[in-house]
């Protein structure tokens, strides 16, 4: 008798981890994110999500078979979008305060242009995705104790400068301490060479 088939819970997303120890632009936004994540849990009385944990999601997959990474990596491959500045300059208040995110308050055409693209290219696969509306926030706190809109709560936020100049499969995997993250494919987000935003 052959035992089961393994399966992986996927995401694409932007994660600043550091891909070389070049790429000071990244880090910096992480430790930056990392700041504000553990300043709203001290205020809130949540649970930080951990300095390599943080990312924004742009499409989230879920659990599926080991078969289909090959299939993602490929849809991956296939998308070549230009670079941009992201700013993280709002906070989101989900699940009766319990979640706390940075958010952007203006769109990025750029970033909905790369999500919607991993979004069409996975429908051309025939991969299922989580087809929830696109809104792009980093998860900075989880299971806080204090409903933040009960006190002054500040909305907006000293702006974070993200640089995206690259994209990542993730999987996510069970632990005893939660979630460990592990990136199974990095693409690098080409330099602009035109005013408008693109993928092809």
């Amino acid at each position: 008798m052959t035992g089961a088939t393994p399966t992986a819970r996927l995401f694409f997303a932007l994660w600043p981890h550091v891909l070389q120890a070049s790429q000071q632009p990244q880090d910096r936004t992480r430790k930056q994110l990392a700041r504000l994540a553990k300043h709203l849990a001290d205020q809130y009385a949540g649970r930080c999500v951990r300095p390599e944990h943080l990312h924004l999601t742009l499409v989230f997959i879920g659990e599926v078979d080991g078969s289909v990474i090959p299939v993602l990596h490929e849809v991956g491959a296939r998308i070549q979008c230009t670079s941009f500045k992201l700013l993280l300059d709002k906070l989101h208040c989900w699940g009766k305060g319990k979640i706390i995110a940075a958010g952007v308050s203006q769109p990025c055409s750029e970033l909905s242009l790369l999500a919607q693209t991993v979004r069409d290219q996975l429908d051309a696969a025939g991969v299922g995705y989580d087809a929830i509306r696109f809104v792009p926030h980093v998860t900075l706190v989880r299971n806080a104790s204090r409903e933040p809109r009960q006190m002054l709560w500040p909305e907006m936020i000293v702006p974070i400068t993200w640089q995206a100049t690259h994209w990542s499969l993730v999987q996510s995997s069970p632990t005893r301490q939660g979630s460990s993250y592990q990136s199974l494919a990095d693409w690098a987000l080409t330099p602009p060479d035109i005013h408008e935003p693109h993928c092809v």
